[in-house]
């Protein structure tokens, strides 16, 4: 009996032996051999789980994360196109303390739900501590390493303040990454990835404002979008897109209030109508805006001048005529649009209509219903 009970001791002991020869940094060698070493491989570990930046947040929350139960609305809430959301946290499914903060942007036109946007931003604190996630960077960067070590992995950083060191890459997309390393004592202590503002086109002060607002205004209604494009508040595809999207609701605009059937109407004579609405659209003006935003500010207003065309008012009597003449059809329609091809010419402009609109920095400049009303005044479609 003595003997089983020493034997059960030595088995103890061989076993805490065992315990204490386990390589408790094998974490880190095994998550720098998931990703690249160099930060461009946009990749980065986090409790043995590769994470690829930008991602979709249902990367995390499908791979053991959740949004933090704090959000009652975090199943309902949907995020506007183009807009980033308000910062929130994401908590670990098995560590109970264990959290990273995030901010989301909805790259999509349509709103979406949380879930279904892109993580604009991540922030891990991290630690040699239990309830601390286990974050491993390319080149094995994680928080037992030094700013030297960090340095030493990507070279001299772009600026250092307050003991962080900012990077950027570019992503496989095309866009520009922020990568900011803190190591506020000895080690690092905590991470953030982010989407670039610069990518998106940077508006920060009154003089931002006023150029991006007749960069927008060129682009809606004279295909001028090169300077638009260049500062980054689009895509050329989208821009061009934008231009043609007005000239279709002018088009149809104008085929609505001469009583065409712009639904059912012979192609080339929709086409016609097109052309047209190229040619008034190029016609529209309107006074720089006077932006009233103080430095610093992201809340302001600005004042527009335009002068909406005579257009309507000029094809009144002539369209009139072939309302009279009995035709329907096709050929009605062919008529009303020989009537506008030859009054383009002719345009003038009513008295100037002054409107002062809002100005949010953070949520898209200038709101889709104040575009929608300087669209209506120019086209003179306001009631």
């Amino acid at each position: 009996m003595k003997k089983l009970t020493a034997l059960c001791i030595i088995a103890a002991i061989g076993l805490q032996l065992a315990g204490c020869g386990e390589d408790k940094n094998a974490w880190i060698e095994e998550g720098k051999g998931k990703i690249g070493a160099t930060l461009d491989c946009g990749q980065f570990v986090v409790d043995g789980t590769v994470h690829t930046f930008p991602s979709s947040i249902s990367e995390w929350t499908n791979n053991g994360w959740h949004i933090s139960n704090n959000y009652d609305n975090k199943d309902t809430f949907e995020l506007e196109a183009d807009i980033i959301s308000n910062q929130f946290e994401l908590f670990s499914d098995e560590t109970e303390d264990e959290f990273v903060r995030m901010y989301a942007i909805n790259l999509g036109t349509e709103p979406a739900k949380i879930v279904d946007c892109t993580v604009n931003e991540v922030k891990i604190q991290v630690a040699d501590n239990d309830g601390y996630a286990k974050v491993v960077l390319p080149g094995g960067i994680t928080c037992k390493s030094t700013k030297e070590d960090v340095i030493a992995a990507y070279g001299e950083p772009l600026s250092t303040e307050d003991d962080t060191l900012l990077y950027t890459y570019e992503s496989q997309d095309g866009l520009e990454i922020e990568v900011e390393i803190r190591a506020l004592v000895n080690n690092v202590d905590e991470v953030c990835y982010t989407i670039s503002d610069k990518n998106w086109g940077y508006v920060g002060n009154a003089e931002d404002c006023k150029g991006f607002i007749n960069d927008a205004l060129k682009t809606s209604f004279y295909c001028d979008y090169a300077t638009y494009v260049e500062n980054k508040f689009d895509t050329e595809e989208n821009a061009q897109a934008l231009y043609d999207a007005e000239v279709e609701y002018y088009a149809q605009g104008l085929m609505y209030y001469l009583a065409v059937d712009y639904e059912n109407v012979d192609e080339g004579i929709a086409q016609g109508f097109s052309d047209v609405a190229k040619q008034v659209l190029a016609k529209f003006k309107w006074d720089d805006p006077v932006v009233d935003l103080e430095e610093g500010s992201t809340y302001g207003s600005f004042e527009l001048t335009m002068y909406p065309t005579d257009f309507l008012d000029i094809i009144l009597e002539d369209a009139q005529a072939v309302a009279d003449s009995g035709v329907d059809g096709d050929e009605y329609a062919q008529g009303m649009l020989d009537v506008v091809s030859q009054k383009v010419s002719e345009i003038s402009y009513k008295d100037p209509v002054t409107m002062t609109y809002d100005i949010d920095l953070d949520n898209g400049v200038v709101s889709n219903e104040d575009w929608d009303e300087i669209d209506d005044i120019l086209m003179d479609y306001a009631e």
